[in-house]
């Protein structure tokens, strides 16, 4: 339509002798194209001159948020031409030589758009000669002067080559410049419309420079026939596809109403292929039902979870994570949710929606006095399964706090935890929650024992519990050497149980020698079971030797090679949970460190777990 309208234009301007003719066109019916542009402009000069409120008061109103794309194309018909007056709406402010001879301006649309009721805001769109289209915002004053402008759209037929388009809304303006060279590149430039009318530039960023998959998501936009204009460019996301390399997830969260301080977004969520970029699943959500809105409680951040769900023997799921931030002082919140998504066919199901994983929220007097309630929830693949898929364990700790002032005026916060546990059923269409019987062990403290002594064992650590005693300590050497019951590879420290006469009946195996060996007592009113963790640690902690305690007969169930990767021990991070004939040991850090001591292996904190099960205790992390 653009060769057709540039030839359109050049036959009117030769015909006008604007130009001379130095050769013959080609014999090609622009009849059509060449009416439409006469009509509309001996219309528009034989119309009668109004006054600037009669003016505005006949123009259009478009709804907001818009987009404005207008260009060559969008002009086919005679009806697709305004009547301006040009005079009226002082334009030839804008452009001084409006009515200079040779430069061919020629305004043909308008429309007006609802930004503020203290002033007018008019866009137009303005002919520049023949090969050049230009869309202007304006702002007027109640009595017709201009306060401000900006071009919010451009195109051009000489080269095309580069092209503008842009997003209105009531109180900015994002503007994309487009320019086809090499690659594509797309300068963002945002402006805030003040209420006073003027147009302030805030910000200027090149997309192209500022995505590292801009390639990639370019072209999954137009799959999805959306321009970036369109688009929260601040929260579109990717990931590589944790199950497939050679695929990425493509998050592009899609503007449909926008103005100050709030905003609502559709959801596209799509893989696509690296190499081509073309979107091999899809799937499509509005804002009507996807919680992608933002208000007084901001929607701040959209991220793909790194760690696949295992959700049946050849099925993996991904995660999506929302956060929402509420900006209130006095009555703070954070919340975020998680959603998984799987492949079908040429789409993605939805098989989590928007579950609360994190959450924070109380209320306070701005000084000290308030009450916070804190909420984290950890899921865990199980392996029993629910219409095809295995069910998900969720672990929930709850933390109360309540800051209060003691009798000096000091503020004084008290915290208390608990730990609670649920299990995500798949009901054939989604996962939905379930409360479940499993024993949440906490630490407690039994009586201390100070004093004892037991022959040749140095007693480092002793305590009483049910009428039987729990020490840690190390047998002493003879000469520097090592002597019995020690042998060369069973010595140091090691916990002992002892009946009402101080009996050894139970005694573990030596660790070799440790700075400490400090035993620590986790109980449940559910079960009737205690599990012992040995606190292991030269200058720096190691893990721990574990136990059960069960009827008076002591186990070991393993060595917990890990530490959190940060100053507390393991002691202080462990959650104890048992259910399903197992029992599951979780840690309280955002990172991990395995092998502390030896190998000193880093990893993130994806659900990585100790399993009791069946007589043996293993290490789950991230595919194993």
């Amino acid at each position: 339509m653009k060769i057709q309208y540039h030839i359109a234009l050049l036959a009117l301007t030769i015909s006008c002798g604007d130009v001379p003719k130095t050769e013959k066109e080609p014999e090609i019916d622009t009849q059509g194209a060449v009416e439409i542009i006469e009509t509309a402009l001996d219309t528009s000069a034989k119309s009668v001159p109004l006054d600037f409120a009669e003016v505005i008061a006949n123009i259009q109103t478009k709804k907001l948020p818009h987009i404005e794309d207008t260009n060559f194309d969008s002009f086919i018909e005679e009806d697709d031409y305004d009547k301006i007056d040009v005079k009226a709406l002082k334009l030839d402010q804008i452009y001084p030589d409006f009515n200079t001879e040779g430069y061919n301006y020629r305004v043909i649309a308008k429309y007006k758009v609802p930004v503020s009721n203290n002033f007018h805001t008019l866009v137009t769109t303005v002919l520049k000669g023949d090969h050049e289209m230009e869309t202007i915002i304006i702002n007027y004053d109640t009595e017709g002067n201009i306060i401000d402008h900006k071009q919010v759209a451009f195109d051009e037929i000489a080269e095309s080559m580069s092209r503008t388009v842009s997003r209105i809304s009531e109180n900015k303006l994002v503007v994309n410049k487009i320019f086809w060279g090499n690659i594509r590149e797309v300068e963002k430039i945002e402006y805030e419309i003040r209420s006073d009318g003027t147009i302030k530039k805030t910000d200027d960023i090149r997309l192209n420079d500022s995505f590292k998959n801009f390639t990639l998501i370019n072209s999954v936009l137009m799959d999805l026939k959306l321009d970036w204009v369109q688009t929260k460019t601040d929260l579109i996301t990717t990931l590589e596809h944790p199950d497939n390399p050679n695929e990425s997830i493509v998050v592009i969260p899609e503007v449909v109403d926008e103005g100050e301080q709030y905003f609502d977004l559709n959801s596209h969520i799509v893989i696509a292929d690296n190499r081509s970029g073309k979107i091999t699943h899809n799937y499509f959500e509005s804002s009507q039902t996807n919680n992608w809105v933002s208000d007084a409680i901001e929607l701040n951040k959209i991220q793909i979870n790194a760690t696949p769900f295992k959700i049946a023997e050849n099925k993996m799921a991904f995660g999506l994570n929302v956060s929402h931030f509420g900006h209130s002082r006095v009555n703070p919140y954070t919340n975020k949710t998680l959603s998984l998504f799987v492949k079908s066919g040429d789409s993605l199901l939805k098989v989590l929606a928007d579950y609360p994983v994190e959450s924070n929220g109380g209320e306070w007097n701005g000084d000290c006095e308030g009450e916070f309630v804190e909420e984290r929830k950890t899921l865990v693949e199980s392996t029993e399964k629910t219409n095809g898929y295995f069910d998900l364990r969720v672990t929930k700790e709850i933390t109360y706090s309540e800051s209060t002032k003691d009798k000096n005026g000091d503020c004084v916060s008290t915290d208390r935890s608990e730990i609670k546990t649920a299990m995500l059923k798949f009901n054939g269409t989604t996962y939905s929650e379930t409360e479940i019987d499993a024993a949440l062990f906490s630490e407690f403290h039994p009586q201390k024992l100070e004093g004892l002594q037991l022959g040749n064992f140095d007693i480092n650590h002793a305590f009483e519990l049910d009428n039987f005693k729990y020490v840690s300590g190390n047998y002493q050497p003879e000469d520097g050497q090592i002597a019995s019951p020690d042998t060369e590879t069973d010595w140091g420290d090691r916990l002992l149980m002892l009946d009402e006469s101080n009996k050894i009946v139970y005694q573990s195996k030596g660790i070799g020698d440790a700075y400490l060996f400090e035993p620590h007592f986790y109980k449940s009113d559910a079960s009737n079971k205690t599990i012992i963790i040995c606190q292991m640690a030269f200058e720096y902690p190691f893990g721990g030797e574990a136990f059960i305690l069960e009827k008076g007969t002591i186990k070991h169930l393993g060595t917990l090679d890990i530490e959190g990767d940060g100053e507390k021990y393991l002691t202080e991070i462990i959650t104890i949970i048992e259910w399903n004939d197992s029992i599951e040991f979780t840690f309280k850090s955002d990172k991990l460190v395995l092998g502390p001591g030896s190998e000193n292996v880093t990893i993130a904190n994806d659900n990585v777990r100790y399993v009791y099960r069946n007589n043996g205790l293993i290490l789950k992390t991230k595919g194993r």
